[in-house]
């Protein structure tokens, strides 16, 4: 059976993204024991979030640790607790200052199928159907705490200043490129960004799983913000799923919320937002610059 593509799952971590100094690369039993009392089964360090640490305890539980913002974590708790209708999430079983304690859910990658492309489709459009008059980033109670002001100009700032600080022979090959494009379809993306939705942040293959039961399974909700629904898009078909599930996924999505026409062209120029800020870091001889600048290159020709 053929999986959704993901070339993502070979890069290396960005220096950037890594532990803040003086942090643990590995928790020990004695942090564990801090966070949810003593523990004596076995543990797996898991793979999963670039910023986060997660860690099975036994068979049946996850220790997910945030290194970075452990203010992420009552937003992500608060998101997994909604009480989704369309798509399974981890229970979380305890929480603390920088920790959720969730229920592990076995599952298996997502398949390239139009099973699978429905009911990401069916899940996107329930995320999406909740609704702010602003975009902007999530406060704990899922309300918009820090508003942008202009929602297109706060997407632009954010790639202009990413951009800025690449390795100069990313930024002289990309810049005044990605900018122009930016420049060109300015009008297109301000009308298609009007609209602000609960985006998950990072809805991608690597957090979207497939149950036994025939369900999906979404992980790592720590980036959830408000804003236009093509960002979720633009990432979920970034690396090209066949045609069989991105039908079915749009068919499925336009039941229960509007997908634009030519939805995958604007899907695509949107994830230049999220592109740009995955090369923040990363050296240009690297799987990951090499797969992201062909990426953008194939969205701005």
């Amino acid at each position: 059976m053929r999986l959704v593509p993901n070339p993502e799952r070979a890069w290396a971590r960005p220096a950037h993204l890594e532990a803040p100094a003086g942090a643990a690369i590995d928790l020990t039993r004695a942090e564990i024991a801090r966070r949810i009392g003593p523990f004596s089964g076995e543990m797996e360090v898991l793979s999963g979030g670039l910023v986060n640490m997660n860690v099975r305890l036994g068979s049946d539980q996850v220790l997910r640790v945030y290194r970075r913002d452990p203010g992420a974590a009552p937003k992500e708790a608060s998101l997994l607790a909604r009480g989704w209708r369309s798509f399974r999430v981890p229970a979380v079983l305890s929480a603390g200052e920088d920790f959720l304690l969730l229920e592990h859910v076995p599952h298996g990658p997502l398949q390239d199928t139009a099973a699978c492309g429905a009911a990401v489709g069916r899940a996107l459009a329930e995320i999406h159907g909740v609704g702010f008059n602003s975009a902007g980033f999530l406060g704990p109670d899922l309300a918009v705490a820090a508003p942008f002001a202009d929602c297109m100009g706060a997407l632009r700032g954010y790639v202009a200043s990413v951009l800025d600080r690449l390795d100069p022979a990313l930024r002289g090959e990309l810049s005044e490129r990605v900018s122009a494009f930016l420049d060109a379809n300015a009008g297109a993306l301000r009308e298609l960004a009007s609209v602000s939705v609960l985006l998950h942040g990072d809805f991608k293959a690597s957090n979207l799983h497939w149950l036994a039961s025939g369900e999906l399974l979404v992980l790592d909700w720590e980036f959830a913000y408000a804003g236009p629904s093509l960002m979720d898009v633009g990432q979920l078909l970034r690396w090209g799923p066949g045609p069989e599930f991105v039908a079915a996924f749009a068919g499925v999505y336009r039941e229960h919320a509007p997908l634009p026409e030519e939805f995958e062209r604007w899907a695509a120029a949107f994830d230049l937002f999220n592109l740009v800020g995955l090369l923040e870091g990363v050296a240009p001889g690297s799987r990951r610059a090499i797969d992201i600048r062909g990426r953008i290159l194939k969205t701005i020709r």
